[in-house]
Formats: structure tokens, C-alpha cells, sequence
């Protein structure tokens, strides 16, 4: 434990006050113990957090246990209980979401310095094993930090030296006691069975393990860390849209990483429902020329680019409608459609139709599959789906772009894009004269 000491020792200061995340475990009841030893030499505040996370009979008699051992050595605790779980059930996932909630809570309540978990080298090693099986990030293949920061708490495990054994023989040897987790002897998890199965084996060939995972977990991420001190963020993204052009010229090792600091940001803590197939995914859309300007993502999102940006955004319903028109109009997306009284300018903005040349009333409504116009000084007929992408219109504008036809279903107008060969001219007769006006902003 002299490794753990020390460097609890060489970040605590006087006067610093740290908050001990303890679940009455032998893992967190070594770390108060240890705590107790530094506060000796160096005037600290120690406030201890409990968490019931209220999924087996024995968390009561856990957080009976905790109370009653911090009342005898006089050190607070602040407690708090889960009552319910998203659709009454309990996961890893909510549970660590709600736990970390309550413990930042006590940190910034107490403007505490630190926040101690007990996460030990054997954690580590279970945690890199995990992330191995399931994919992750370079960052990510290196387990735990020692030091981290989190929503601006910043977290210490000092004991990620250590191995469980270790911590095991300490408690007995000083006559520590503890409660266990019995769900821990459980092979119904990942963690559990690489913990019965994997840790053993390497416990057989090197006793000093968990050190040897340390130092790869810290060559890993002293890699990240140069890695991405070489990409210039400012210069990649742009308004939450990753810069298309400055993107292609990176390295592909780097394509993936922009990446996957794009989709953290974007997606939080729903970052965990992307895997290796959507980041592979993503970079054959961006990198193939012929693909299509949009694709699908987890969460209701959509992955979109064009030729100056990629950026990710969340997929918009497709608003569908069919408008009579006769005066004034104000389309779904809050552009407007005005009748005039005379010609004002030559323009994809303004068109002049005569009531003889079409059939009555006219409609404005959203684009529908298969729509064909004759197309003002073309000859023949050309999908309006073409028209758009000549345009170079982004997909999800496609579908907010009003489309003028008639009652016969004859397309009259692209507004704001193309006119048809029904359109006239100022020196020729119209009676029909409508200005498509886009909001501002």
C-alpha cells in the first residue's frame, strides 16, 4: 500500500477537503483507511458518500454497516437511496448514472477538492479486457485514468496499483471490516467472468500484473494525449461541423479520431450505442464521392454532408401538406408564398402564369416521388428529384422546398429553383403572378 500512500500524499494538500465514494466494500473501506493514515501528516477533511443502490436485500444492511462503523471513528457521510429505475429495472448503466450524479452532488455542496473512488488494478485490467472485446477508442482501450476530470470534479483512484489480493490482505492484516457484494460471484456479467476466469491465469504467470497494465493503460493514454495535441480542433470543426476539406487531408488514423471526439461531443452519454460499425460506417459514407448526402444514426440522428461540412443533427420529421393557392400563403417552414399584381423581376423567385395555359386551382405542396417538369428553355421533361440535386440542395431541404403544380398534377414551378415552360415572359399576356419569399435568418 506504500505506492497508494505516497500518492495520495504527493497530490493532497493542507486544508484540501476530498469526498470518499464508500460502499462498505473492502476495496473502499482500504481507501478510508488509508486516507486516516495521511490525514495524520497532513490536516485534510474527509466526507464520506453512500450510495443504496436498492437491488438486493443486503444494501439496508450495507448502509447499516457503513453508518454505523463512520459513527464510531466520527467521519460524515452523506447518504442517498435509489427508489426507482427507468421502467422498474435496475442496469449498470442507470445505476452508475445516478450514483456519479449523487456524488457530484456532495462534491460541489462541500466544494471539495477531490472526489475518491476505490477502483483498483483490478478493475483496470477487467476494464481493458471489456473495452478489447467491445471496441473502443485509443483512450478508451486504456481502461481508467488514476486522474480524471469530470463535469469539473476532479476524480483520484490511488488505488489502481494495487491488486484486489493485495487489498484483501491488507484489510485482514489490520483488522478492517467490510461487507461483500454478493453478486460479485455472479458469472452473469462481463466483468465477472473475466475477473473468475482471465485474472487467475495472469495472476499464474506474472504476480505483478496489474503493474504491467498500468504501465500499458499510461503508454496509451500519454499516446492519446500527443495525438491529440496534433490535431487542431479550431481548425477541424467549425460550429459543431466537422470542415470536409481540412478532414480528407488528415491521416486516416486521424479521420477516426476527429471522429470520435465529434460523435463524444454529440452524443454524451449515449455515446455507449455506437460502436466500430457506425465509426466504419461513417467513413465510407464521407470518403465515397457517390454516396448519398445523408445517413441514418442511433438515437433519431442522421449523419449529413456537402461539400464544405459533415456534421451530425437530428433526423427531422418529414412534414407533408398540399395547399390550395390563391392569395397570400405561409408555408410550414415559415417562408411565404404572395400574390402580386404586376411583374417585378425576372427570377427562379417569381413566376407568370396565364389562367388559359393551366387548369385551376393551383397547389402548393412537398415534393412526391416520380415528379417530372418541363423545364423552362429545355426541351423534354426532367424528375425533380434531378432538378434538386443539380441544385445541389441538401436532403433534408429537399423535402421543405415547395413545389407548385396545378389541379391536373402538372408541375408548374420549383420554387425558388426551376420554372417551367409554363412560365412567360414580361412582353407576353399572364394573369397569375406569385413571389416566393424565404424568412430571414
Amino acid at each position: 500500500m506504500k505506492e497508494a500512500i505516497s500518492f495520495l500524499k504527493n497530490i493532497l494538500k493542507e486544508n484540501d477537503s476530498v469526498v470518499l465514494a464508500l460502499s462498505g466494500g473492502p476495496d473502499s473501506m482500504c481507501l478510508l483507511h488509508l486516507l486516516l493514515e495521511v490525514k495524520k501528516e497532513i490536516n485534510i477533511s474527509i466526507l464520506c458518500a453512500h450510495v443504496n443502490h436498492n437491488t438486493r436485500k443486503n444494501n439496508q444492511k450495507e448502509e447499516s454497516f457503513v453508518k454505523n462503523y463512520l459513527e464510531e471513528i466520527s467521519v460524515p457521510c452523506e447518504y442517498y437511496t435509489i427508489e426507482k429505475y427507468k421502467n422498474g429495472k435496475f442496469t449498470e448503466e442507470e445505476g452508475r448514472e445516478k450514483r456519479y450524479q449523487f456524488l457530484k452532488k456532495v462534491v460541489k455542496s462541500h466544494h471539495a477538492n477531490y472526489l475518491l473512488t476505490a477502483h483498483h488494478g483490478d478493475d483496470l485490467v477487467e476494464t481493458i479486457f471489456m473495452r478489447i472485446l467491445r471496441g473502443s477508442t485509443l483512450k478508451g482501450y486504456a481502461g481508467i485514468e488514476r486522474q480524471s476530470i469530470w463535469d469539473d470534479v476532479n476524480i483520484i483512484r490511488p488505488l489502481l496499483c494495487v491488486s484486489k489480493k493485495d487489498i484483501l490482505d491488507y484489510v485482514t492484516c489490520q483488522s478492517i471490516p467490510y461487507v461483500l457484494d454478493e453478486t460479485n460471484n455472479s458469472d452473469n456479467y462481463l466483468r465477472n467472468r473475466i475477473r473468475h476466469n482471465i485474472l487467475p491465469f495472469l495472476m499464474k504467470e506474472d504476480g505483478d500484473y496489474v503493474k504491467k497494465f498500468l504501465k500499458f493503460s499510461n503508454t496509451l493514454l500519454e499516446s492519446d494525449q500527443y495525438i491529440h495535441s496534433k490535431l487542431d480542433k479550431e481548425q477541424l470543426i467549425e460550429k459543431n461541423k466537422i470542415k470536409k476539406e481540412e478532414f480528407l487531408n488528415c491521416f486516416s488514423f486521424e479521420q477516426k479520431e476527429i471522429l470520435k471526439i465529434y460523435f463524444k461531443e454529440n452524443y454524451d452519454q449515449d455515446l455507449k450505442v455506437l460502436t466500430d460499425k457506425h465509426l466504419n460506417l461513417a467513413m465510407s459514407f464521407i470518403l465515397n464521392p457517390k454516396s448519398t448526402d445523408c445517413m441514418n444514426f442511433p438515437k433519431k440522428k442522421e449523419l449529413k454532408k456537402n461539400k464544405k461540412y459533415i456534421w451530425l443533427q437530428d433526423k427531422k420529421e418529414k412534414v407533408e401538406y398540399k395547399i390550395e393557392l390563391q392569395d397570400d400563403v405561409i408555408l410550414p417552414n415559415g417562408n411565404q408564398v404572395k400574390k402580386l399584381n404586376h411583374y417585378e423581376m425576372k427570377s427562379n423567385y417569381e413566376i407568370h402564369l396565364n389562367s388559359k395555359d393551366v387548369v385551376l386551382p393551383l397547389y402548393l405542396m412537398t415534393r412526391q416521388n416520380g415528379m417530372k417538369m418541363e423545364v423552362k428553355n429545355l426541351k423534354g421533361s426532367k424528375k425533380v428529384k434531378d432538378i434538386l440535386i443539380d441544385s445541389h440542395i441538401d436532403t433534408d431541404e429537399k423535402d421543405e422546398i415547395p413545389i407548385l403544380v396545378d389541379a391536373s398534377g402538372t408541375v408548374l414551378w420549383v420554387l425558388g429553383i426551376k420554372k417551367s415552360k409554363y412560365d412567360l415572359e414580361k412582353s407576353e399576356n399572364y394573369d397569375i403572378i406569385y413571389k416566393y419569399i424565404k424568412k430571414e435568418g
